[in-house]
C-alpha cells in the first residue's frame, strides 16, 4: 500500500471526484487548477506505482469512455449473479430507507446557513434565472423551475429536448443567475452551460452531491446533497430537500408579494381549467 502525504491524499480525492477534468486535461492544466507544480503530480503518479502521468490519466479516460457507471453500482447491489438470494433480501427497503435518513442527516449537518441565504439573495436579485440540470438531474431542475416561476418572473428551464442548449447562455451576464444541478457522473451539457455562463460573469448556484466536483469549482454558492447508499442510481431525497428549502426561504422573504403571485397563478389556472 503506497504511503501518501496528507496533501497527496487530498489531491487524489479531488481527482477521483473530477474524473472528466483528469481524463481530458493536460498535466500542466491540472497542476495550475490545483495550485501545485506539474512535478507534484508526477511524484503522485510514481507514488501510486504508475509509470507516469499518461498511464495514470489513461485510467480516467477509460472511465469516461465506459458508460457502465450505474450498471456497476447495480452489480454491487445484487451481487455477482451466481447467488440465488433475491436482490430484495440483499438490499431490503429498510436499508434504502436508512441510507436516505443518513443522507438527510448529513445534509442538515453540513448545511451552511450563510450559503443558503446568499443563494436566496442571488435568486431574488437576478434579472433572469436559468436553471440547468440534464439527464438524471432534470427532474429536480424542472421542479425548481416550475415552482420558482410561481414566485418570480423570468425563470427559464434549459432543456435540450427542443434543441435548446448552451447557446442560450450567450445572452447572460453578471445581472443574471444560473442554477446548475449535476450529480456524478456530471452531465457534460450541464457543465458546458455553466462554464459558458461563468465565462460571461454570470453568478452560478450549484446543487451537487460532490463537493469537489466541477460544479462547485464554477459556483459562487454551492449546496451539497449527500447521496450515499446501496441504491444503484443517485438517491435524490436530499436534492429535493434543498430545492424545497430554497423555495420556502424565497417565499418567506417575499412575504405578501409571493402570496399575491401564487394567487394570480392559481386564478389563471382555474379560469383556463388546465388542472
Amino acid at each position: 500500500m503506497p504511503k501518501l502525504s496528507a496533501r497527496a491524499l487530498t489531491l487524489l480525492e479531488s481527482f477521483l471526484a473530477q474524473p472528466q477534468q483528469v481524463g481530458l486535461g493536460s498535466i500542466s492544466t491540472l497542476a495550475h487548477d490545483h495550485g501545485v507544480n506539474a512535478s507534484t503530480l508526477s511524484r503522485l503518479c510514481k507514488a501510486l506505482r504508475f509509470d507516469g502521468f499518461k498511464t495514470f490519466q489513461a485510467l480516467f479516460r477509460e472511465d469516461l469512455a465506459d458508460s457502465s457507471f450505474y450498471s456497476s453500482r447495480a452489480q454491487r447491489l445484487i451481487g455477482d449473479g451466481e447467488q440465488s438470494t433475491p436482490a430484495s433480501a440483499m438490499a431490503p427497503e429498510g436499508a434504502l430507507y436508512q441510507a436516505e435518513q443518513d443522507n438527510v442527516a448529513a445534509c442538515m449537518d453540513a448545511l451552511d446557513e450563510a450559503t443558503l441565504e446568499a443563494a436566496c439573495t442571488q435568486l431574488l436579485a437576478a434579472r433572469r434565472v436559468h436553471i440547468v440540470g440534464l439527464r438524471a438531474s432534470f427532474a429536480a431542475a424542472h421542479y425548481l423551475a416550475y415552482y420558482l416561476d410561481y414566485l418570480r418572473e423570468d425563470v427559464q428551464l434549459i432543456a435540450s429536448t427542443a434543441g435548446v442548449d448552451v447557446e442560450r447562455a450567450l445572452d447572460l451576464d453578471e445581472r443574471d443567475c444560473v442554477v446548475a444541478i449535476a450529480f456524478r457522473p456530471e452531465s457534460r451539457s450541464t457543465l458546458a452551460y455553466a462554464r459558458a455562463a461563468a465565462d460571461q460573469g454570470t453568478p452560478i448556484i450549484g446543487l451537487t452531491n460532490h463537493p469537489r466536483g466541477d460544479i462547485p469549482g464554477l459556483g459562487n454558492h454551492t449546496l451539497v446533497a449527500p447521496a450515499a447508499g446501496p441504491f444503484f442510481f443517485n438517491p435524490m431525497s436530499t436534492l429535493f430537500l434543498l430545492v424545497e428549502m430554497l423555495l420556502s426561504r424565497l417565499a418567506t422573504r417575499l412575504g405578501q408579494d409571493a402570496i399575491n403571485r401564487i394567487r394570480r397563478r392559481e386564478a389563471l389556472i382555474a379560469r383556463l381549467g388546465v388542472e
